[in-house]
Parts: structure tokens; sequence; C-alpha cells
């Protein structure tokens, strides 16, 4: 009994740790958030003079790779070197 015992309850962590490590950094931002991040970048882009629809391409791809490596805490403090990074794997030319 005490091995079933002590089976299921590895089995338990187990599955925990499982679900916590799949857990990325784009599932800590809110719907909320992105939105914000989303118009921010839109709006920015605008100011540059860009192309509606190469905005929004740009946002989303920049949006998809901000939040994968960052919380939008980390995001909102990012350097701009970091940040070009994050432009040139979008394949942004300024």
């Amino acid at each position: 009994m005490k091995t079933l015992k002590a089976l299921f309850l590895i089995s338990l962590v187990s599955i925990a740790l499982v679900a916590c490590e799949s857990q990325t950094k784009a599932d800590t931002w809110t719907a909320e958030q992105k939105t914000e991040w989303t118009e921010s970048c839109l709006q920015f882009m605008e100011s540059k003079e860009v192309e509606a629809d190469q905005a929004k391409n740009f946002c989303d791809c920049m949006l998809e790779k901000t939040s994968a490596k960052y919380t939008s805490e980390e995001a909102a403090k990012i350097t701009e070197e970091e940040e070009r990074k994050l432009w040139e794997s979008c394949d942004f030319r300024w």
C-alpha cells in the first residue's frame, strides 16, 4: 500500500513539474497587455509612415517574439539593442 501511495505521489509531482515547465512567458501576458502593446506598436509604425498591412504584420511578429522571450513587465524594460534584435528577427528594415 505504501508503494502505491508513493507511486501516486511521484506521479502527481511529475505532472505538476511538466505543467509548470510548459508555461511560457507568452502565457503570462493578458489579452489587455497584448492589445495595449500592439496598439502602441501600430502607433509607432504609423508615425514612421509604414503601410498599415506591413505595420500589422510587423507588430504581430514583434508581439510573438517579445512575448515568447519576455513577460510584459520585462518587455517594458528591454534595451534598444535587445529590441533591435527582435526587429531583425521579424525581418524589418529601417
